[in-house]
């Protein structure tokens, strides 16, 4: 953890746009508790391998201790290691990150208490058993976009990714030393060939990263730093739950009926059952309500708020693709009228002030799946549109913390307090 910044830091990260990372350092310390909860996990394995109890003949609570454990590591590693590459990018911004980090690293650590918790509950009852196995193995959060990828999260992705790898060959290794029933050799194959997949991305990335590429290689080279991350963080899931197995690479039946992806599913409508979309009027259409968007426990004081009533005309006004805005939306509806995910008591402090949500089962929003345990908003602004042409629409995953700012977002703003 960083010291309290000094005058001089806070201006230079002024001047970069930067925020204050003091709540991520604390969640981040919070975390700790995850490499102790790795370490029991491997030597649990190693006693496994030692007694000749396959990973097919171990019980639920004990494969669910060895993935959850996984899960929170591999998260806390990526967050631990964005906070550490942007430290050492630059040592006059310490205790600051940029607002893509920052956003990204809450991305990661805002998964790994649930994790952390369900491996201490898993290991704490031999009668352990998993609520719902479908949504396993569990993604990885959503990669917040940035164009292109600042440098230091190249970095913090390689070393993430050589810590992850390190962890993920060790269990595969032990795993295999456990003994593999002749049965089970088409899995433990399988099992090798997603290390390699992980392995070979890995490498690629690394051998063509250098600090002065080009934005064309930074971009091949985040493509798959990602890839490989995805992998590991399922192979490790596989490995603690070679089960998983039969549906691992199956397309995946989403909430929204909709195939994507490698995993296994996402709980809900897993059955081809799911329902249509429910459309939202469009801007000029009958019943189009422009402050959809919008928190509903607050909805008066923006109604009643010109300055409001204004950025709400102007955002809609400058959308390119109203039904794209919409379509988030609608998803987000559809995930509530299902119980997968739920409005919390506050909203967003940016224009169009929407709702921070919390997400109960996994579920798809737009192009972003969200796992359980997840808080999130969703940006919708024009602000940029004038200077770029850049209109922004995104997911974004919390933990949020409590401001009194209000940003009203119009084209050509500044910043508004």
């Amino acid at each position: 953890m960083s010291d309290k910044p000094g005058l001089l830091t806070r201006v230079i990260a002024g001047f970069k746009n930067e925020v204050p990372a003091a709540t991520l350092e604390a969640v981040q310390k919070a975390g700790i508790g995850v490499y102790q909860v790795l370490d029991e996990v491997e030597i649990l394995r190693r006693d496994l391998a030692t007694g000749g109890i396959d990973p097919w003949s171990a019980s639920e609570a004990v494969s669910a201790q060895q993935l959850y454990a996984w899960n929170a590591f591999v998260l806390q590693t990526l967050g631990d290691k964005m906070i550490e590459a942007d430290y050492q990018a630059d040592a006059r911004t310490v205790g600051y990150l940029p607002q893509v980090t920052a956003e990204q690293v809450w991305a990661f650590f805002g998964q790994v208490e649930g994790w952390l918790s369900l491996a201490r509950q898993a290991a704490a009852n031999p009668g352990y058993r998993i609520a719902d196995p479908r949504s396993l193995p569990a993604d990885l959060p959503g990669w917040v976009e940035a164009e292109p990828c600042p440098r230091a999260h190249l970095e913090a992705m390689i070393a993430a990714g050589a810590a992850i790898r390190q962890h993920a060959e060790v269990a595969l290794a032990l795993f295999e030393a456990a003994g593999i029933p002749e049965t089970r050799h088409a899995d433990r194959d399988r099992l090798r060939q997603i290390a390699a997949e992980a392995a070979t991305a890995a490498d690629y990335a690394t051998n063509m990263y250098s600090p002065d590429a080009s934005a064309e290689l930074h971009e091949l080279i985040e493509k798959r730093l990602h890839r490989a991350l995805e992998t590991y963080h399922h192979l490790g899931q596989l490995v603690a739950m070679p089960a998983l197995l039969r549906t691992y690479g199956q397309p995946r039946q989403d909430n929204f009926g909709t195939g994507t992806g490698t995993g296994t599913g996402t709980g809900g409508d897993l059955a081809g059952t799911a329902q249509p979309r429910k459309k939202l009027p469009r801007p000029g259409q009958p019943g189009f309500d422009q402050w959809c968007l919008t928190d509903r426990k607050t909805l008066e004081r923006w109604k009643n708020d010109p300055r409001a009533r204004e950025s709400i005309t102007e955002l809609w006004r400058h959308d390119p693709n109203p039904a794209q805005t919409l379509r988030f939306q609608e998803d987000i509806n559809q995930g509530i009228e299902r119980g997968d995910v739920s409005v919390l008591n506050s909203h967003y402090y940016c224009c169009p002030w929407a709702p921070i949500y919390r997400v109960h089962r996994p579920i798809l929003i737009g192009d972003r799946r969200l796992q359980a345990g997840q808080e999130f908003t969703y940006e919708a602004s024009a602000e940029e549109i004038l200077e770029t042409g850049k209109f922004i629409r995104k997911i974004i995953n919390g933990p949020f913390k409590t401001t009194n700012q209000i940003d009203y977002c119009n084209p050509g703003d500044i910043h508004d307090d």
